[in-house]
C-alpha cells in the first residue's frame, strides 16, 4: 500500500497544553515593539474587526472566527512572529479577564505551533508516497524513481512547502522525515529489481539523524532491497550550521553502502559548496537552471557542472524537465539522467513504469 491514512499524533507530540482560539468571535489583542510592525497590526486588525472594544483602555478588535484570524495573521506575518504578542478572550469576558488575558500574551510564533497542531490533530492527513521515475537520457530507460510524500486533509491536498513548515515549527521534522521513508520501502519488494531508489534525508538545525538512516537502510533489506540501490538525497535547504561536523555525518551515512546525492545543484554557490564538501555519487542540477535553457549561460553552467561531475566519477541528473528540447540539449551536453514532467509524473507505484535498464556500477565512469 502506498496510502497511510496516519494520524498526526504518531508523528508529534499532542497540541501543547493551553487555550486556542475559538472558531467563533474572539476578542483579539495585538502588540508589537516594534515601530514598524504596529501600523500593520492595527491595520489587519481593523479590516477583520467589526467592533472595537475599549473597556479596558486598550483596543480589543472583536473578529468573526478568532482562530481563523490569527491562523491568517501567522502566515501574513510569518518572517516577524516572534515580534508579535497576541491575546484572545470571549466577547462576553469580564473586564477582570479582559486584563488578566492582556497580562498572558502569547508569542505569536508559539501560537502559530498550537494552532498548527490543533489542525493537524482534528484532521489527521492521509499520506502517499508518489514516484517520479528517472530516466537514462541516452537510452530513455528508467534506472530508479525519487519517492515523494504527498498529503491531504479532507480531501484537500497540503502543499508539501506547507508541511515541511508546519513539522519544522512543530518539532516533529524528523518524524516526518522516516515517516516518508518508510512508507516509499514498504511499497516497494523484490520485483523492484537493480533500480535506484532516492528517498529525501532531512537535516533539522544542519545535523543528520543517522540512527534513524541506519533504520530506513535496515528496512530496505527486509525489502529485498540492496544499501547501494539507496541513493540518500540532502539539500542546502538544511542549513548546515557546520559544514564539517555534516561531512562527516555524510561519511557514516555513506559507511552504510548507499549513495549520496546533493539536490539543487547549480542554483547558488551553497550547493556548489555542498558537492565540494560532501563528495557526493550523484548531483541533481536545479529545475530553476533548466528552465534557463538554450541561454548560453545556463550551458555553460550544466556543462560545467557535467565536466566536474565526470571528472570524480560522479552521475548527473537534470531535474524539472518539461520540453523534449530540454531532454534532447541536456543529453548532448552529457547529462546521465532525467527527471521531470517531460519524462514521468509523480504517480503510485501501481502506475509507474517498473522497467530498468541494467545492474548499475557503483560510479557513472566505471
Amino acid at each position: 500500500m502506498s496510502t497511510t491514512r496516519a494520524d498526526a499524533r504518531a508523528l508529534h507530540q499532542p497540541p501543547v497544553a493551553g487555550l486556542i482560539p475559538a472558531n467563533a468571535p474572539t476578542l483579539v489583542l495585538l502588540n508589537t515593539h516594534d515601530p514598524v510592525l504596529a501600523p500593520l497590526l492595527d491595520a489587519a486588525a481593523g479590516r477583520a474587526a467589526s467592533v472595537l472594544d475599549l473597556r479596558s483602555g486598550i483596543v480589543w478588535a472583536e473578529v468573526p472566527d478568532g482562530r481563523q484570524f490569527l491562523s491568517s495573521l501567522a502566515a501574513e506575518f510569518a518572517a516577524h512572529r516572534a515580534s508579535i504578542r497576541v491575546a484572545f478572550a470571549a466577547p462576553d469576558a469580564t473586564l477582570d479577564h479582559l486584563l488578566a488575558s492582556a497580562l498572558c500574551s502569547v508569542d505569536l510564533a508559539e501560537l502559530a505551533v498550537a494552532l498548527d497542531q490543533a489542525e493537524l490533530a482534528a484532521t489527521p492527513p492521509v499520506y502517499e508516497v508518489r514516484f517520479q521515475p528517472v530516466v537514462q537520457l541516452a537510452t530513455q530507460s528508467v534506472i530508479g524513481f525519487e519517492s515523494l510524500i504527498r498529503a491531504s486533509a479532507s480531501g484537500v491536498p497540503v502543499d508539501t512547502t506547507e508541511l515541511l513548515a508546519r513539522a519544522e515549527r512543530g518539532g516533529w521534522l524528523s518524524e516526518l522525515d522516516q515517516f516518508g521513508r518508510t512508507l516509499a520501502l514498504r511499497a516497494v519488494g523484490e520485483w523492484f529489481g537493480d533500480g535506484l531508489l532516492f528517498l529525501n534525508v532531512l537535516a533539522p538545525g544542519g545535523i543528520f539523524d543517522v540512527d534513524a538512516a541506519k533504520a530506513t537502510v535496515a528496512l530496505a533489506a527486509s525489502r529485498g532491497i540492496d544499501p547501494d540501490q539507496l541513493v540518500f538525497e540532502i539539500t542546502e535547504r538544511n542549513r548546515y550550521t557546520d559544514l564539517d561536523a555534516a561531512a562527516d555525518q555524510i561519511d557514516e551515512l555513506r559507511s552504510l553502502g548507499v549513495r549520496i546525492a546533493v539536490d539543487d545543484v547549480g542554483d547558488g554557490y551553497a550547493s556548489l559548496l555542498l558537492v565540494s564538501r560532501f563528495k557526493p555519487d550523484v548531483v541533481k542540477i536545479s529545475g530553476r537552471l533548466i528552465q534557463d535553457l538554450p541561454r548560453p549561460e545556463a550551458v555553460a553552467v550544466i556543462s560545467a557542472v557535467v565536466q566536474f561531475a565526470h571528472q570524480t566519477g560522479t552521475w548527473v541528473v537534470a531535474e524539472g524537465i518539461e520540453r523534449v528540447d530540454q531532454a534532447q540539449l541536456l543529453a548532448a551536453l552529457g547529462v546521465d539522467w532525467g527527471q521531470g514532467h517531460f519524462l514521468g509524473l509523480p504517480a503510485p507505484l501501481a502506475d509507474a513504469p517498473h522497467i530498468f535498464d541494467r545492474p548499475l556500477p557503483k560510479s557513472a565512469r566505471s
